[in-house]
């Protein structure tokens, strides 16, 4: 799996991850510690999958998540930079979504914001799940999220 590529280039680069994720539950932090040795380059990620629970857990300002929606770019990032300062690691990774069937308040599609934090720049991607089920799309964020995370490994020193 791909997740074993990126957890031994942030292990050969000597850096950290850690993770935020509201739609995928938990199924990115699982992803990395199914490999020996996880606990050198992760001290594990919340699941923040209510609104209440990021702004508690995350720290994530209300004002944010009611300008923007909780499924937005904005949050995600927010999310990503405040799993950096919590569990005080080098990349935070974050997802905020519609796995479906429903949908979330100011959300109009079935949708995934990934965010992440790193050398103090954020970005994020977005993703579509037109026609998955509810497993499909978890499983595409968690992919989608891991081969972005390869990508980026490539040019951090």
């Amino acid at each position: 799996m791909i997740s074993k590529i990126v957890f031994e280039k942030i292990l050969k680069k000597g850096l950290t991850i850690g993770f935020a994720e509201s739609m995928t539950g938990g199924s990115l932090c699982a992803e990395m510690i199914k490999n020996p040795g996880a606990s050198e380059v992760t001290p594990g990620g919340i699941i923040a999958y209510s609104e209440a629970q990021k702004m508690n857990l995350l720290k994530i300002d209300s004002k944010v998540i009611e300008s923007f929606g909780v499924v937005s770019k904005e949050v995600a990032i927010e999310m990503a930079k405040q799993i950096r300062t919590i569990l005080g690691v080098d990349i935070g990774v974050s997802v905020t979504g519609n796995a479906g069937p429903t949908l979330q308040k100011h959300s109009k599609n079935l949708e995934a914001f990934i965010g992440f934090s790193y050398l103090n720049q954020e970005t994020f991607i977005h993703i579509q799940f037109d026609a998955l089920t509810r497993k499909e799309a978890i499983e595409k964020a968690v992919k989608m999220t891991y081969s972005h995370l390869e990508k980026m490994l490539e040019k951090i020193g």
